[in-house]
């Protein structure tokens, strides 16, 4: 860490300083799948991908529920496209005159960075593009309106976990951030800087400008529930997407984000989607860990597989004063995650009720994932998964989304994983975590106006 801050205070030279009041808008976007890796040469590369999807969502999970504290107008509408390494892209212009880069979509914290500077390092992230030299980079030098965030500004304690200013000791600049994710980590400095919509810009943005990455192929727009999200930035009153299918990963193929600052625009223009159940956000637990309050905690009463109630115990469905238990939604995960005990009973209820497949034990051990059946050909109609809200909502899930196909075996897996994989630590943060793999084909509304989450099956395009 110390060779990484000399590195970083190195680059501070490298800035121009000059600035600018938000407006009201609506703005779409598009949400993209991001792929794991592109380069597997296996005899199932399928096989390969489920294995990975299953070891990055643990690796996530174990962070979201251990997370570690960090280091010193109208609507638009933007593409989302999935990619296959697990998450959903958005492309966001900063700067003046704008640069366009990609960013990852994540409900699941709140900072938004990109890499920045022609210096910009990552290690371990030619993964996601073939050649980590490809980067799209920032060039805070190229913009006039970008500037280094001040010690003094109340903002920057935003991303150490504070709304307090931090203590600078005779410094002039906000500390350095470093910032821990499941799959690695990145470091950097706040600038404030202009986040541009044809609808309005958006002006003294507070944004990360990460010089050194670890696995991270792309930067991350945080979504979150803290000050320093994209949506507490923006004043949102709501922000909705639905995810296209993974199976389009790194296709032109993509599906909506919708984000809205004024609410008479969204009911009264095409965005309104009919029939939408809603269910209110629970309220975040205080605790110790100041990540926690960035998660959408949802009010979860059951889980049904083919009807039938999962008899989970209440400790499970409910978050502890402590932050332990409950279930969240987080579009930064691949596969559900599920403490080993709630994922058993799941698994089991499974099993009993397609008792007539036969178990693929050895593709279980190979993939990660659990159970695994042996499948002569699709199955006539698998049993229907359901969430059951509080308030009466029912979220039934595609089949394509809690099963896989698994290359040419005829096998079929469940696409939830277990805290079972992650060893020690299980039982602290969410018991439930809905990743993006359970939300493709699901149209989702974040309410924050009103402090609820609206759903809806339908294909998305």
């Amino acid at each position: 860490m110390a060779l990484h801050l000399i590195t970083i205070l190195s680059f501070i030279s490298i800035f121009q300083f000059p600035s600018s009041s938000s407006s009201q808008t609506t703005l779409q976007l598009t949400l993209t799948p991001i792929n794991p890796n592109p380069h597997i040469s296996s005899p199932n590369p399928l096989m390969q991908t489920l294995n990975h999807l299953a070891s990055s969502s643990l690796a996530r999970a174990n962070h979201l529920k251990n997370p570690k504290h960090n280091s010193s107008a109208a609507t638009s509408t933007t593409p989302l496209f999935p990619q296959s390494y697990g998450a959903y892209s958005v492309s966001l212009n900063f700067g003046s005159p704008a640069q366009t880069l990609s960013f990852v979509m994540d409900t699941g914290s709140s900072l938004v960075w990109f890499p920045c500077t022609k210096r910009y390092t990552c290690y371990g992230c030619d993964f996601g593009t073939g050649n980590e030299t490809n980067i799209a980079k920032f060039i805070p030098k190229s913009s006039t309106t970008a500037k280094i965030l001040g010690c003094s500004n109340r903002k920057c304690g935003w991303v150490f976990g504070s709304s307090n200013p931090v203590k600078c000791d005779g410094k002039e600049i906000c500390p350095v951030y470093m910032i821990q994710y499941g799959s690695g980590s990145t470091s950097g400095l706040l600038l404030s800087e202009t986040l541009n919509f044809p609808e309005g810009d958006v002006n003294d943005f507070i944004v990360g400008c990460s010089v050194i990455s670890t696995r991270q192929p792309s930067g991350i727009a945080g979504f979150g529930r803290s000050p320093a999200s994209l949506p507490a930035q923006m004043g949102l009153k709501k922000f909705s997407y639905c995810l296209v299918s993974h199976k389009f990963d790194n296709a032109a193929v993509s599906s909506k984000l919708v984000l809205v600052r004024n609410n008479s625009d969204f009911v009264s223009n095409e965005n309104k989607v009919a029939g939408v159940s809603y269910t209110k956000f629970r309220e975040n637990p205080v605790s110790s860990r100041s990540a926690f309050s960035e998660y959408y905690y949802l009010n979860l009463r059951k889980l049904t597989v083919g009807g039938k109630t999962v008899k989970i115990p209440y400790g499970y469905l409910t978050p502890r004063s402590d932050g332990n238990g409950g279930t969240i939604i987080d579009s930064g995960t691949t596969f559900t995650y599920m403490d080993g005990h709630v994922h058993n009973l799941v698994a089991k209820e499974f099993e009993r009720q397609m008792s007539k497949y036969k178990r693929a034990v050895e593709l279980e051990k190979m993939s990660g994932l659990r159970p695994c059946f042996n499948v002569s050909s699709e199955p006539e109609k698998l049993p229907e998964l359901m969430f059951h809200f509080k308030g009466g909502g029912k979220l039934s899930l595609p089949p394509a989304d809690y099963f896989s196909k698994v290359g040419d075996f005829g096998v079929i897996c469940m696409t939830l994983v277990s805290s079972e994989n992650i060893g020690s630590g299980q039982g602290f943060g969410p018991s439930i975590i809905i990743g993006n793999y359970q939300q493709q084909n699901v149209y989702l509304e974040y309410d924050l106006e009103n402090g609820r989450l609206g759903f809806k099956k339908q294909i998305c395009k």
